[in-house]
């Protein structure tokens, strides 16, 4: 008997039911949070009921799925079990929990049907414990099962149903990774047969997209959904927390199944090795809208300090010696208060010297010097920027630009805020390739030197463009970007 199985054993058999049952339920809301922090869970003041659920879950991230009602049974009886599950309601996606083993004797392939018929889960504590804390040489893969099996498994598992089931799933996601047809197949069975049929489609959401990003062609598996489907977050999850795949093709295929917003979505993942080769690739994958450039505390360590890339709380970042860049969807989710905090303005000639060299082409420009401001807005070509260094000298010595307003190669207009240092897209709702806005805003708002320039290109290619003669880096075989 595991530590989980233990732990609730041992409450059940506490003198006062209530105190029991109560604790029971504190511990399965605790290892129900670590399947799925974003699992809500209440408690209910009853214990025993046969209508009325000992807890009620619910993912309000997620609106796709309905609330789940866990019922816990004292009985291992397999009819009494039966006959409690045919009263309750179907469109609660039932979740029984019988607090102990069931016998070996019962017609397990009965109480499986009934249990599938009633779009119900049912299942003993040591099931229970299998799925919360078994063994597996692939801690996120594992954390996927369990989440989905708590989601939407529905028929009746027993302790050695769920290793199969983990077994089953464990070598389909590597079948699928190598492009192997008989294990992705077991498991899209397995899926079809034991999940309810929302959650069953966002594990083979799952698996055929591992299969595509192997380079297999989706014709070859009987059961491939017809059409691609969205990842959801624990397949992402698992994608990125699992074990570490350095193919640079498998990435640059997962990139074109994803975007930078199904990322942004994602609020647990930290600087993993995989989210690193996701990025290397998705560079020259995808657009953006919004990014901002902050001072790092890392300066200190300009020559040795990691750059890597991390995400957490809706945001994208990319941690360097001397700055951190941070990708949202939104300017207002550049949260942090040195993202709100106003910078020193840079000088006009070295904002004029700059932007040639990273390809912008001026649209609009604020000058100030002091209390005087000048505003400019047009096309700026030579005879254009002869006049706005006219403007600048009638603002005095010393004149700053505040924020301007420039076309990439692109040809999206995109505004640089200096004060705040942030770039966002001309309008709200466009986008500009990942890469551009990236290089551009690093270059405008930071002043690299050659050496970090260099180092910076080995892992943010430059595409070419960057403010030191002779650094040049394009990313070869880049795709057509993708919102």
């Amino acid at each position: 008997m595991n530590a989980v199985a233990s732990s609730i054993a041992e409450a059940l058999e506490a003198d006062d039911p209530y105190r029991s049952f109560a604790e029971i339920k504190r511990l399965l809301e605790q290892h129900l949070r670590q399947i799925n922090p974003q699992i809500r869970t209440r408690r209910t003041g009853y214990y025993n009921h046969t209508h009325m659920p000992d807890l009620v879950m619910r993912w309000p991230d997620d609106d796709d799925l309905s609330d789940r009602y866990v019922y816990l049974r004292s009985t291992t009886d397999a009819d009494e079990l039966g006959f409690d599950i045919r009263r309750l309601a179907r469109q609660d996606r039932p979740i029984v929990l019988a607090l102990g083993a069931l016998g070996p004797s019962f017609d397990a392939r009965a109480l499986h049907s009934v249990a599938i018929d009633h779009h119900t889960l049912v299942w003993d504590l040591a099931a229970f414990a299998e799925l919360t804390a078994g063994e597996s040489a692939d801690a996120a893969l594992r954390r996927l099962i369990a989440n989905t099996v708590i989601e939407g498994g529905q028929g009746f598992l027993d302790e050695r149903s769920v290793s199969r089931l983990a077994r089953a799933m464990t070598t389909g996601a590597q079948a699928a990774r190598r492009g192997e047809r008989e294990g992705t197949e077991d498991a899209l069975a397995f899926a079809s047969d034991t999940l309810s049929p929302p959650i069953a489609r966002r594990l083979t959401a799952f698996l055929g997209t591992l299969w595509r990003a192997s380079g297999a062609q989706v014709a070859a598996l009987e059961r491939a959904p017809k059409y691609p489907q969205q990842l959801d977050e624990s397949s992402l999850d698992y994608l990125l927390e699992g074990q570490e795949i350095p193919d640079g093709n498998f990435w640059s295929r997962i990139a074109r199944e994803i975007t930078l917003t199904d990322l942004l979505r994602h609020g647990r993942i930290t600087a993993t090795d995989n989210l690193q080769h996701l990025m290397r690739t998705a560079l020259s994958t995808w657009n953006a809208r919004v990014c901002g450039v902050a001072p790092s505390s890392v300066t200190a360590r300009r020559g040795v300090a990691p750059l890597h890339w991390t995400t957490g709380g809706g945001v994208l970042s990319f941690d360097a010696p001397g700055f951190v860049l941070t990708l949202a969807q939104k300017v207002d989710h550049l949260t942090s208060s040195a993202a709100r905090a106003a910078y020193e303005l840079p000088a006009f000639d070295e904002v004029g010297n700059r932007l040639p060299l990273l390809g912008l082409s001026l649209k609009a420009i604020t000058l100030v010097n002091g209390g005087g401001k000048v505003a400019y807005e047009g096309e700026v070509g030579a005879l254009h920027w002869d006049r706005l260094h006219h403007l600048s000298e009638s603002l005095g010595p010393g004149t700053l630009v505040k924020n301007l307003e420039a076309l990439p190669p692109s040809g999206v207009p995109v505004r640089y805020n200096f004060s705040t240092r942030t770039a966002s897209v001309k309008p709200p709702r466009g986008s500009v390739p990942l890469l551009e806005l990236v290089n551009t805003s690093i270059r405008l708002f930071t002043d690299l030197s050659r050496a970090e320039e260099e180092r910076l290109v080995e892992v943010i290619p430059s595409g070419g463009r960057t403010l030191h003669a002779g650094i040049e880096h394009d990313m070869p075989g880049a795709e057509s970007p993708a919102d």
